[in-house]
């Protein structure tokens, strides 16, 4: 499968977002400092995702080399845009999470020159609670920017407004069971019953309106569908029973996740394998 490489991206780009989209928002309601050693994990995991993401993405081009070819469709090419603003968040996730690691360790003597710049920037009033209101912003605008490539008017089953629930239901389910993974466990909780419910919800729907534009194409992806949906049932079973538990069994919430990861991988193969040009 060609799209492989941006099955895997796209998965990867909307997980890292949930991620960094609930640690900031967490930081802005809650930053106390036992508080920002769970945000800084979260964000430091999203940022070998993103990493991972943004290596998978290279080799859709052919040769990993090309991927600096979209610095030239910036502005003009969804997909341009689409990877510039991933850049963008990994960049301000970065800067956020060295500024927190100095503003936790003050005295550390590694990294002398970094911890002297971060020391300077760590005195602008608010200035971390502001980059985790811009995280939160870009997090939003990046997975828009996924939406924006693959609406395209010429692909009838791409054209349609459950491409954007798609896109925004998978990254609270994935970000949301991540981040109560590794720490967040009420809130991550709490935004993956509301991004797995919506997937459920929405899949009979979604699969009505893609069989009324291709039902031979629909039907071969049943299998896929009924996969994605049984794994997120199963990964809502483990939370809830994480949660009725007197002590959090961390291998519970791996393998929710798993489950989970797996299942956004089964639905995006669906929407790749529904691309289609009507004659």
């Amino acid at each position: 499968m060609h799209e492989l490489p941006l099955v895997f991206f796209t998965v990867f780009g909307q997980l890292s977002a949930g991620m960094v989209f609930l640690s900031s928002l967490y930081y802005l309601v809650n930053h106390t400092k036992d508080k920002i050693s769970i945000i800084q994990k979260i964000n430091v995991i999203s940022l070998i995702f993103m990493a991972i993401g943004m290596i998978i993405a290279s080799f859709h081009l052919g040769h990993p080399l090309r991927a600096l070819n979209v610095i030239f469709g910036i502005g003009r090419s969804p997909m341009s845009n689409e990877i510039f603003t991933f850049g963008v968040l990994f960049g301000v996730t970065f800067a956020s999470v060295v500024l927190n690691y100095f503003s936790c360790y003050p005295t550390n003597d590694k990294f002398k020159f970094f911890r002297v710049i971060c020391w300077k920037v760590n005195k602008i009033p608010y200035v971390n609670g502001l980059l985790s209101a811009v995280l939160i912003l870009l997090s939003i605008v990046f997975v828009w920017t996924i939406v924006l490539t693959y609406m395209l008017p010429t692909v009838k089953t791409w054209d349609t407004y459950y491409t954007a629930l798609q896109m925004y239901t998978a990254m609270f389910a994935l970000g949301g069971i991540a981040s109560a993974m590794l720490g967040l466990k009420r809130l991550g909780s709490v935004v993956f019953f509301i991004g797995g419910l919506l997937i459920l919800l929405l899949k009979i729907p979604y699969a009505n309106l893609m069989a009324t534009i291709t039902p031979e194409l629909t039907a071969q992806q049943s299998g896929w569908m009924i996969g994605e949906c049984a794994l997120i049932l199963v990964a809502l079973l483990l939370v809830i029973i994480n949660i009725w538990r007197a002590n959090y069994a961390m291998i519970l919430s791996i393998i929710a996740f798993t489950c989970v990861f797996v299942a956004e991988i089964c639905g995006r193969i669906v929407f790749y394998n529904l691309w289609i040009i009507p004659l």
